[in-house]
């Protein structure tokens, strides 16, 4: 580890969160109209991608601006 720099979880959990989100949008892309149907009409995959894509941009611009460091 470099002198000053601490361990920022948010980086983790903004990659974690942005991995989950892109393997859910690419299955809500290609669900099959049975897997909508059942979803009452909604591409529950896709929405919830996006949801959590957007929560990891959240996460690493929080990281980005604001980030930790020994004093």
């Amino acid at each position: 580890m470099t002198p000053g720099k601490t361990f920022d979880v948010r980086w983790l959990i903004a990659g974690l969160l942005g991995l989950y989100g892109a393997v859910l949008t690419v299955l809500g892309l290609t669900d099959s109209p049975a897997e909508v149907a059942k979803a009452d009409g909604i591409r529950i995959n896709l929405w919830i991608g996006l949801g959590l894509l957007a929560v990891a941009v959240a996460f690493a611009a929080w990281a980005k601006l604001a980030p930790q460091g020994r004093e």
